[in-house]
């Protein structure tokens, strides 16, 4: 049974309301109908085995669901965290015991902080002068345990030092829709996707930038990203590089994908664009697998999604985009990973969206091919490996 997702006009209906031109809240709002999954397969064959803890945010559920790999298994590790009420984040950042993520201005503009050794969930805010609008980015820490955030609304960066309940301001003005914060060295490299939400269009103001700012955040430098590179959505530090996820654009009218997304790689050092290579589709989600490589999940229609694996060192793909990961469960269906990453030894860990029932984890061979299965929770948006 295919993990295809459907599009309903009541979706289109929502994002109007929402005015978030964003792909990402777009798309999530499309593919929140899915049908219902295969059940459980037993492992198909030997495989390398690692011991792995896994964490699932379930941005639909407000939880966050803890599970192990265990030779060939990948099994709930315990009771799932509630993080409350008006919970929407959709990426989680990891530092040793400490899993964050944020919550944007629709639930009031807040870090979720959660302790995995004993499950205590704390919140930490914003500075002020209107602290509820700043509509955080996704987080990420350094590695001191600094967590770093872009304000997409208030067009800022803030730092939140371990234990401090109120983040800092470190530069405002940064952009006009900052969307992400990657720490790397002594420098920040802020993605602005440069959108007009002051003006409520969420129409691009040109062209996507990366504006490079010291840790006390003076202005170094701005990265122009190329033209092929529409609505930078995301970003992250592989090795010595930056690699950045252009979304792409879509129909104002039908929100139909222009499949126009793009993967651009930065020297951080020269500041310099490397190349920007096309996704022949647009961008859905970017992570790190703890293998080195990039992992990206596309889509074209709406109706599936694809998953392509990048190596940062060599610039190329090494599946994908016109021959992406082929991603099967243990009845040889297609799954359809909404987010997707990688353990040490290349095994693929997924999970498939879904809204109306549990979503799928699934881990899977290099190659795609199923080992085993289990259920991942409510609206499933990103899979965090602890070290």
């Amino acid at each position: 049974m295919s993990d295809a997702p459907r599009a309903a006009g009541s979706h289109f209906r929502l994002v109007r309301w929402l005015a978030r031109a964003r792909f990402a809240v777009v798309s999530i709002l499309l593919l929140a109908a899915v049908p219902a999954g295969c059940g459980d397969d037993e492992p198909t064959g030997p495989t390398p085995g690692v011991e792995a803890d896994l964490l699932a945010l379930n941005s639909t559920g407000q939880t966050l669901a803890p599970f192990r790999v265990s030779g060939n298994s990948v099994v709930p590790a315990g009771s799932p965290v509630d993080l409350g009420a008006g919970f929407d984040g959709v990426g989680v950042a990891l530092h040793g015991s400490i899993a964050a993520s944020t919550v944007s201005s629709f639930g009031g503009s807040r870090v979720v902080l959660v302790d995995l050794s004993d499950g205590l969930v704390a919140e930490a805010v914003f500075p002020g002068p209107e602290p509820a609008l700043v509509n955080p980015s996704r987080a990420g820490f350094d590695p001191e345990g600094v967590l770093w955030v872009g304000g997409r609304g208030s067009d800022a960066v803030y730092r939140l030092s371990p234990g401090a309940g109120v983040a800092t301001t470190v530069a405002t003005d940064v952009g006009t829709f900052v969307e992400r914060v990657v720490p790397a060295g002594d420098e920040l490299f802020a993605i602005d996707a440069n959108l007009d939400d002051d003006g409520g269009t969420y129409e691009p103001l040109g062209r996507g930038r990366v504006v490079v700012l010291s840790r006390a955040g003076a202005p170094l430098a701005v990265i122009e990203l190329p033209a092929d590179a529409p609505n930078p959505a995301d970003a992250l530090l592989a090795g010595n590089r930056l690699i950045v996820l252009a979304g792409g654009t879509f129909d104002p009218t039908t929100f139909a994908p222009n499949s126009d997304g793009a993967l651009v790689t930065i020297d951080p050092d020269s500041r310099q664009v490397i190349s920007s290579r096309t996704l022949d589709a647009n961008g859905v989600n970017l992570a790190l697998g703890a293998d080195g490589k990039v992992y990206v999940t596309t889509t074209e229609d709406y109706l599936s999604l694809a998953l392509l694996r990048f190596d940062p060192q060599s610039g190329s793909f090494d599946r994908g985009p016109s021959n992406p990961v082929e991603t099967r469960d243990g009845s040889d269906a297609r799954v359809d990973c909404w987010t997707a990453t990688a353990l040490p030894d290349g095994r693929i860990v997924c999970s498939t969206f879904r809204t109306d029932a549990p979503g799928r984890m699934l881990l899977l061979n290099p190659d795609g091919t199923a080992i085993s299965e289990t259920g991942s929770g409510f609206g499933t948006t990103d899979i965090g490996v602890r070290d």
